[in-house]
């Protein structure tokens, strides 16, 4: 059997194409920074981070209908391509940015370009199974393991996790660029109706925004009462299901829609935002940051292979189960072992979800693929549950380079990991319990609506 070289070099460009998109969408709030600027300055630059992420879910959706529009599927790799080299600029620019505005508003470019890459790649490589499933291997691999990356403390960058590898973006620019030139002219992207593009669009616009905002005010009652802190938080992830069920009745939920698989990537977003939080909060946790890379890598290939023989049912139990283990004990919970064993679970959980709920609209599914990176909400809410559950340790890389005292030895990112890992033995408190039921709760209600049976569709009777 000859091989096809326009087949893989398609999948090598999603699976690129995905990696990079992922990674440039990823981008923690900033609990600590290592930057000397006045309160606002600092305030604007954390907020811009998330605000950056929003905008990056809707670009992507925009980017997928108008690629779908054009049908081209040279023209979607040339955009690709544009946004590595933007991308490339942006990285060598960044190292030489001394203010924030601007490093703000290369925040935004920046997830502009993202957003571009992964609605143009899904566009032109949907549908194909081989090219499909190496996009979502991209795509989760980064969005589980590239938070291993980030040393703890914001210093002047776009992201707390730093700017791409010029190995990620060479390897993206290479294939897209072979994809561009190897494209056939007789291979066309399916057009959407206009029904489809209106509803996607709205629902992308609102969720985004809907997230960001929910996402502020958690941050903003992190310092309040306790019985307010709590109230705010059940009420956020309540508003954020709400959204996400209106939207998802929106999109359908018929097999093939895309209201399912929102439903998947919203379970899978809620599922993994404590370990997230305990991963930024040790830097240095693993001997290799390529570690996680690996078990998300090879868990998640599993699940895309094995997703048609594992009921969905299976997948959502997994993740419903990575939150309940809040309830171990600390270092069970929290070691190396068992945080890698999390992102395992969440590979091989998420995967099958994914795979098994893959929507055939391809702006539906733009939208899926981009609700984990843009669903701060529950990045928020893992946050402060964390500081309600033990107190974190007080880390500034800035306080640390101003300290001119031989005798106080400046802390090392190991010390800084051992500090976390020294937690009180009663770490099950009602806080602790109460942020694992909260979560436990969201995933739940996320693979209910999974599992509901989808409404009979009505034709409408035609009078004689």
């Amino acid at each position: 059997m000859p091989l096809d070289l326009r087949a893989i070099l398609t999948t090598l460009a999603a699976l690129a194409s995905g990696s990079l998109a992922a990674f440039a969408l990823t981008n923690p709030a900033l609990r600590d920074y290592a930057v000397i600027a006045s309160q606002s300055e600092v305030d604007r630059w954390i907020s811009s981070g998330p605000t950056a992420v929003a905008i990056g879910a809707v670009v992507a959706a925009l980017a997928c209908v108008l690629t779908q529009r054009r049908g081209s599927t040279r023209a979607a790799w040339i955009a690709v391509t544009t946004a590595v080299a933007v991308l490339a600029m942006i990285r060598v620019a960044v190292p030489e940015v001394a203010v924030l505005d601007l490093l703000i508003a290369l925040t935004i470019v920046k997830s502009i370009a993202a957003g571009i890459i992964l609605g143009c790649a899904l566009a032109a490589s949907w549908g194909q199974a081989t090219a499909q499933n190496a996009l979502l291997l991209g795509v989760l691999t980064s969005f589980l393991s590239v938070r291993a990356f980030s040393d703890g403390a914001g210093r002047f960058s776009t992201s707390a996790i730093g700017e791409p590898a010029w190995g990620l973006l060479a390897a993206t620019a290479a294939v897209a660029v072979g994809c561009a030139v190897t494209a056939s002219a007789g291979f066309r992207i399916r057009r959407p109706d206009s029904g489809e593009i209106r509803i996607a669009l709205v629902v992308t616009v609102a969720l985004a925004i809907g997230h960001r905002v929910l996402g502020a005010v958690v941050d903003g009652n992190q310092y309040a009462a306790e019985a307010t802190i709590w109230t705010v938080l059940v009420l956020a992830a309540g508003a954020a299901l709400a959204l996400t069920a209106i939207a998802a009745n929106r999109l359908g939920d018929q097999s093939g829609a895309g209201g399912k698989f929102l439903w998947a990537t919203t379970a899978l977003a809620a599922s993994s935002a404590l370990l997230f939080v305990d991963i930024a909060q040790q830097p240095g946790l693993w001997p290799s940051p390529w570690i996680p890379v690996v078990v998300a890598a090879a868990t998640v290939a599993i699940g895309l292979r094995i997703h048609r023989r594992i009921p969905t049912a299976l997948a959502s139990a997994v993740l419903v189960a990575v939150p309940v283990s809040e309830l171990l004990p600390f270092d069970a919970a929290h070691g190396v072992w068992a945080t890698t064993v999390k992102v395992a679970a969440l590979g091989i959980g998420g995967a099958i979800l994914l795979g098994s709920l893959a929507p055939g609209s391809l702006v539906d599914a733009t939208l899926g693929l981009a609700i984990p990176f843009a669903a701060m909400t529950f990045a928020s809410i893992a946050y402060v549950t964390r500081q309600l559950s033990f107190p974190i340790p007080i880390y500034s890389a800035y306080l640390q380079q101003q300290i001119d005292i031989d005798a106080i030895p400046v802390p090392t990112d190991a010390y800084v990991a051992n500090l976390v890992l020294a937690a009180p033995v009663d770490y099950v408190t009602a806080e602790s319990v109460g942020a694992t039921v909260l979560f436990a709760v969201t995933v739940t209600i996320c693979a209910a609506a999974i599992r509901k049976r989808p409404r009979p569709v009505v034709e409408a009777a035609i009078p004689d």
